[in-house]
């Protein structure tokens, strides 16, 4: 008797390949999170004042948007009978391992300011940071390039494909909130410089200390990610699931022909840019402190409350990925920006006509402002969940317009404006 067994046309992978091979954005976090004191790693380590280490890290973006398509044209020519998302997923974390190892651990406090009024900044320790910030900028974009392809290695089902962003959802939020909780609370109570308020209260200083152990943290968290990352993808990792590599070869040419001819990768750009670009404007400390400082009057009741809003709607990242999977990704990163749009537009009228510190002890304030929070968390991780699946999407498109295949090159061109 024989059977007719109808081949699917998709590659799917397992579900815990896909939750392992998704790890990249914990190995980019941590690093991120620590970087994000380069501020007063800078001031503290280098004797650099912290208006000219912002400066400093703000041109290092113009160096970013060179690397950026260089990297991504290395990945696309390269080789190997091995793959190469894993072998470049090493070389972009031993980078910024080494960065930051010499940043935080070995030249660290080695400087001094020029005038007893630390105002003039130390050239030598302006040299140093800014050749290791080189480094960690070429490392970071190694891995961005790399785990921004993993998906379209992974599997190219349109139902599938939507859990790969929810993963990377998870990852993206929740490793910075631990891994900085651990910063916070753990290593600068101990190693940071305790100061007595004038309310009586304790808070702590930062200190080359801090940021030294610190480091040990974030490499070694990133370290057990990149091993986990590298199990996930070692049974996609293979020379014929990138079709590009016997057939055609890549040039700069070609990834300018991918910005110019491909509109649906503008399209894109254009709207998960704004996206992001929103959800960081509303992320950022100086908003943030306002935000609760003026409502609740206390930041750590506000962190309390953020972990707890945040965590019920990762609930909204598995509902997004199986309505993109059911209604395609388009569909759902539009309706649901619309509705993020309108719940902000409702959060906005919230905190113009609620009074001061009206949501500082329980009651109806506070729950409501809980539930304007949970909300806006949660349309946020559907849209998250459905962007991060369409530029997989962008890639197959590009593969169908124009007969090359260029993952690394589509993750670069959203990797620097991201």
């Amino acid at each position: 008797m024989t059977e007719n067994v109808q081949q699917s046309p998709y590659r799917k992978a397992k579900t815990w390949h896909i939750a392992l091979g998704s790890m990249t954005g914990i190995i980019q976090m941590a690093f991120y999170v620590l970087l994000g004191y380069a501020a007063y790693i800078g001031n503290l380590g280098y004797a650099i004042a912290t208006g000219v280490v912002g400066i400093l890290i703000t041109l290092s973006r113009v160096f970013d948007s060179v690397t950026d398509p260089l990297i991504a044209l290395v990945i696309e020519k390269f080789k190997s009978r091995f793959g190469k998302m894993r072998f470049f997923l090493i070389i972009g974390w031993l980078c910024m391992a080494i960065a930051t190892t010499l940043l935080c651990n070995v030249f660290a406090g080695n400087f001094s300011f020029s005038d007893e009024a630390q105002t003039l900044s130390s050239p030598a320790g302006i040299a140093v940071f800014v050749a290791i910030y080189v480094l960690y900028i070429i490392g970071y974009t190694f891995v961005s390039c790399t785990g921004n392809m993993t998906g379209n290695i992974l599997t190219n089902d349109p139902k599938q494909r939507p859990m790969l962003g929810v993963w990377n959802v998870i990852y993206s939020y929740l490793s910075p909130m631990i891994i900085s909780m651990v910063i916070i609370v753990a290593i600068l109570p101990k190693f940071g410089v305790p100061i007595v308020l004038p309310d009586g209260s304790t808070d702590y200083q930062w200190t080359n200390e801090v940021f030294f152990y610190s480091n040990f943290i974030v490499v070694d968290v990133s370290f057990l990610a990149l091993v986990a990352t590298c199990i996930g993808l070692a049974p996609y990792d293979k020379m014929e699931n990138f079709k590009n590599i016997k057939k055609t070869k890549i040039s700069l040419k070609d990834m300018w022909l991918l910005i110019k001819d491909n509109k649906e990768l503008r399209r894109y750009i254009v709207a998960a840019s704004s996206d992001k670009l929103a959800q960081t404007i509303a992320s950022q400390s100086v908003i943030t402190t306002l935000l609760f400082s003026v409502l609740l009057g206390s930041m750590i009741g506000s962190s309390i409350i953020s972990i707890v809003a945040m965590l019920p709607s990762i609930v909204f990242a598995f509902i997004g990925a199986k309505l993109a999977g059911k209604q395609g990704n388009k569909k759902v990163m539009v309706f649901w920006s619309w509705l993020c749009i309108a719940w902000n537009v409702l959060f906005t009228l919230f905190i113009l006509f609620v009074p001061e510190k009206s949501a500082s002890s329980f009651g109806f304030p506070l729950v409501l402002f809980f539930l304007l929070m949970l909300g806006n968390n949660a349309l946020k991780m559907v849209v998250s969940s459905a962007t991060g699946a369409m530029r997989m999407d962008i890639v197959d498109y590009e593969l169908e317009r124009s007969g090359k295949y260029l993952p690394a090159t589509v993750a670069a061109v959203y990797s620097f404006i991201d």
